[in-house]
């Protein structure tokens, strides 16, 4: 039996070529396949970190986390030791009784409790009082003015001139127009809802037409008062500023917020940025401190600009909670920010002006080390998307003046939370009455917005401040402001 020949040398050599060739193909393909894995890998993460963000952790509003279980809230406050509970000396909002109640009932025993003899007409031996606090039916008032005639000598017949609020033979007064006005642009009731509800709560029946004739002459009333704001707001030595997405006749406006302590500016626009904030003339002729969040175009307005802490914070919250490197270097931020905050507030509460210098050098270095820690934790190779945590420690590390501006600056917030309250109610009026159908409504909106807005923060009841508008005496701000 013959045996096949021993393979030569060429074919040998050929033979191992071919091997190699294929070991190559076999090791490009796994190569391939580990780099899709890896970036299928890192996609999966990015996309449970998108899932696994809400309110505490990024820039979304409570409203959005939705009604399934929150997670536990990790408090970046420091413990004050007190207990929780009412404060010492806040006299609280319970139900107190009055001295001088508008009706009183007399009840009398009419038999003995304990023999059970009766004691009609018998002496009082004192009392107990029990007070009930009610609301009595209401009715509107009707006031008639009476326009009498007089005849001159001449023949020519006078009719007595009308108060400017009186223009028509009925008209609804400054009371109900007020009332109006209150339910839709601050209880954010749509236009149906306030006129049921002046049916059912007063007796007069509005139609949505008078509603929202009420609120396009609340708007006009209220021209001088928005040129007070602005006035007000370009010269404030610190302001702040937001923005939020908001529908309007179904496509996506903005909603602008410049605001003080003292005063609230709103105004609806198709842009977010530089084109909107332009147009309302309010931040391109400021000259103070704005407090903001890292949006770009607030760079240019101001002599010097802070970056929102609590922002921040919750960036950083969210960089801890990355499993995908090591992150220790953003809870060691929250550490500085947190302590640095602290240490101002016990500073100015001590009535010191700003820290001590030696104070601040320690916490400016501290912050400088763990912005440079948080880059080297993120290394990125210049190809493909930016990671987040690499984007957060190359902007605290470029804006480091803003965002420590609170600790130099002691007149300077740490948070811009006076703007995000002032925007909070955009979350209820988009709950309650849905997006605006037209722009002209969303701007009646705002502007009477504005106006509530400043006056529940100098103490006034809006319903009060809402009357004297309607009376054509609108409230103003004051002087000292």
């Amino acid at each position: 039996m013959s045996s096949a020949p021993p393979p030569t040398y060429e074919e040998l050599a050929a033979l191992v070529v071919e091997l190699r060739l294929l070991v190559a193909a076999q090791a490009e393909t796994i190569a391939a396949q580990a780099a899709t894995i890896a970036q299928q890998a890192e996609r999966i993460s990015e996309l449970e970190r998108q899932a696994a963000t809400d309110s505490h952790n990024s820039s979304k509003p409570p409203s959005s986390d939705g009604l399934g279980k929150k997670p536990v809230p990790k408090s970046l406050r420091r413990r004050t030791g007190r207990k929780p509970g009412r404060a010492k000396g806040d006299p609280g909002g319970r139900l107190e009784q009055v001295a001088d109640p508008d009706v009183i009932i007399d009840h009398h025993p009419v038999a003995c409790g304990g023999c059970g003899a009766g004691l009609g007409g018998g002496p009082s031996a004192g009392y107990r009082a029990r007070q009930v606090f009610d609301l009595p039916e209401i009715a509107p008032e009707v006031t008639e003015h009476r326009l009498h005639q007089a005849v001159c000598g001449c023949g020519h017949t006078t009719t007595a001139t009308a108060p400017e609020q009186v223009n028509a033979p009925a008209v609804y007064g400054a009371g109900v127009r007020a009332a109006i006005c209150y339910l839709s642009a601050y209880q954010h009731l749509p236009a149906k809802r306030p006129a049921e509800a002046m049916g059912t709560l007063f007796g007069l029946a509005i139609s949505t037409g008078t509603v929202v004739s009420v609120l396009d002459r609340a708007h006009d009333g209220l021209a001088d008062f928005e040129t007070q704001v602005k006035e007000h707001l370009t010269a404030a030595p610190v302001a702040h500023a937001d923005e939020s997405g908001v529908r309007v006749a179904g496509r996506l406006h903005w909603l602008h917020v410049m605001c003080t302590h003292l005063v609230t500016f709103y105004g609806i626009h198709t842009a977010r940025g530089r084109a909107a904030m332009d147009d309302f003339a309010i931040l391109p002729a400021f000259t103070g401190t704005l407090v903001t969040d890292a949006l770009a175009s607030y760079t240019v307005y101001g002599d010097d600009r802070a970056l929102c802490g609590a922002h921040v914070l919750r960036e950083l919250i969210a960089a801890t909670e990355d499993t995908r490197r090591e992150q220790t270097w953003a809870q060691a931020m929250i550490d500085v920010l947190i302590e640095a905050k602290g240490a101002v507030a016990d500073a100015v509460a001590a009535g010191q002006s700003t820290l001590a210098p030696e104070r601040l050098a320690v916490f400016q270095d501290r912050y400088r080390q763990v912005a440079l820690c948080g880059i080297a934790a993120n290394p990125y190779s210049g190809t493909g998307p930016k990671p987040k945590a690499r984007a957060l420690a190359e902007r605290l590390r470029d804006r480091t003046a803003e965002y420590q501006r609170y600790m130099t600056d002691p007149a300077v917030p740490f948070d811009n939370n006076t703007a995000e309250r002032d925007l909070r109610m955009v979350k209820a009026q988009q709950k309650i009455s849905g997006s605006w159908r037209t722009l002209t409504g969303a701007r009646r909106f705002a502007r009477i917005r504005s106006y509530i807005s400043t006056v529940r923060k100098h103490g006034i009841n809006p319903l009060t401040a809402l009357r004297d508008l309607f009376a054509g005496r609108p409230w103003t701000l004051p002087a000292t402001s």
